[in-house]
């Protein structure tokens, strides 16, 4: 990006309209100062730029059309000529229509993820993984069919972190699946000790990585794409998930109406605060709303990962409830139970 990112709405008024030789040498100075560019050029592909710095939302305006502060991101590289393509792809029309709608379909689940994060020490960005991955949908899935979900796991990557069976696919639940993310975003961290590193190997297997890893001097995310030693996903993955980052970190500065993450207080309470109930057979999550007098989809929605709308019949499932309703589901099912058997008996 040529230029400087801010200009000063004073600088005009206070020196180019006075006769003063030595006040217009002064303007005249500053003036090619903040002409400059404030970033390397296209030839300079693979150095860091710099980052925005701080200023008050009252003196500076970005050239993007916000204004206010600038945050830098928790993980580096946000200002290199690589993550730039993606960036201005975000920001135009398009983009940020996109990225709206992507943020909206996201918006219950992202206040669980941001938790989640904070809770275990990983950088906020990772939140907009799924932007890329799913476009936060949580049944998202490829032509393919290989991979579902928010994080988008593939059933070959799912051991020791999520369970698949006749009856049910953690995959499709928005809250096991991120729990087990963030495991498998660690544990490529401790094997790298490096993020983008292990959030390239999230994308394209911490084999992939590590063999590439072999090929070079240099241990750095840059160092495998410019030489382009991993898939060119991996390649196009990280860039763009730093330009998603910045842009809905700071969409005040660069001028983007976007959503937050919510609380649906009126039907759902909060989207991460949820009774759990065990269920040791076959019960109808239909049945059980009726029951209840509560609308289905609420239930269906919290257990997606059930494949037929009822709990298994020979293991055990923790049914998510809203908070709350524990006591009058299992009074439910009781009620349920005594109905079987009254019909089995007949």
């Amino acid at each position: 990006m040529g230029g400087n990112l801010y200009r000063r709405n004073d600088v005009k008024r206070s020196c180019f309209g006075t006769q003063n030789k030595k006040c217009r040498l002064l303007a005249l100075a500053l003036a090619l100062v903040l002409a400059a560019p404030a970033f390397p050029t296209p030839e300079n592909f693979f150095q860091d730029q710099e980052a925005p710095q701080e200023f008050a939302a009252e003196d500076f305006v970005s050239e993007w059309g916000g204004s206010g502060f600038y945050t830098e991101l928790d993980l580096p590289g946000a200002w290199r000529a690589e993550v730039e393509p993606y960036r201005k792809r975000w920001l135009s029309a398009w983009g940020r229509a996109e990225l709206k709608t992507i943020l909206e379909n996201g918006a219950r689940y992202r206040h669980y993820v941001r938790r989640r994060l904070q809770e275990e020490g990983l950088p906020a960005c990772i939140e907009y993984i799924p932007v890329i991955e799913s476009s936060y949908k949580p049944l998202a899935s490829p032509v393919s069919g290989k991979s579902i979900g928010l994080w988008q796991f593939m059933e070959n990557s799912i051991e020791n972190y999520l369970r698949k069976t006749k009856w049910l696919d953690e995959r499709r639940d928005p809250w096991k699946s991120t729990d087990a993310a963030i495991k498998k975003l660690k544990a490529n961290y401790n094997q790298f000790g490096d993020w983008l590193l292990a959030i390239a190997a999230y994308n394209c297997g911490a084999g992939a990585v590590k063999r590439a890893l072999k090929k070079t001097g240099q241990k750095t995310f840059w160092s495998l794409s410019e030489r382009e030693l991993i898939p060119g996903h991996a390649i196009a993955y990280v860039p763009n998930l730093l330009a998603v980052s910045d842009i809905a970190q700071n969409s005040f500065w660069y001028g983007v109406d976007l959503p937050e993450a919510f609380f649906d207080a009126e039907s759902y309470s909060p989207y991460d605060d949820f009774d759990y109930l065990q269920v040791n057979k076959a019960v109808s999550l239909r049945a059980l709303a009726n029951e209840t007098r509560m609308d289905p989809k609420i239930l269906l929605e919290l257990n997606p990962a059930l494949l037929y709308e009822t709990t298994p019949p020979d293991e055990t499932y923790e049914l998510r409830l809203p908070r709350g309703m524990k006591a009058a589901v299992q009074d439910a099912i009781f009620s349920l139970n005594k109905k079987e058997e009254y019909a089995d008996s007949k």
